[in-house]
């Protein structure tokens, strides 16, 4: 069974305790085009009115610490499925237990 996050990866069931996290690009690569090109997008303006030149890369900086929150929230979500389903494994044995 496959269930989709909000993020890019993908929680794949495995056997046992074991489990598979798999992404559907590549994020990484993706990431990094996306900061060169607002880099390139922002430095057009600072040519034009002779601003400093570090602001487009503090700018596109909080792109990426942004990236960085969507990634801590994809890795909660993950923790958070891993927790219920250990839980779900658990439970029946627990009942079996004290009957």
């Amino acid at each position: 069974m496959r269930s989709r996050l909000r993020s890019r990866l993908q929680w794949i069931d495995g056997r046992g305790e074991h489990a598979v996290v798999a992404r559907t690009r590549a994020y990484g690569a993706e990431i990094l085009v996306k900061f060169l090109v607002l880099v390139g997008l922002l430095y057009m303006p600072v040519l034009l009115f002779h601003w400093g030149e570090w602001i487009p890369f503090a700018v596109a900086g909080l792109y990426l610490f942004w990236e960085l929150g969507r990634v801590s929230s994809a890795l909660g979500e993950l923790a958070g499925l891993w927790n219920d389903r250990r839980q779900e494994r658990r439970e029946p044995a627990r009942s079996d237990v004290l009957d």
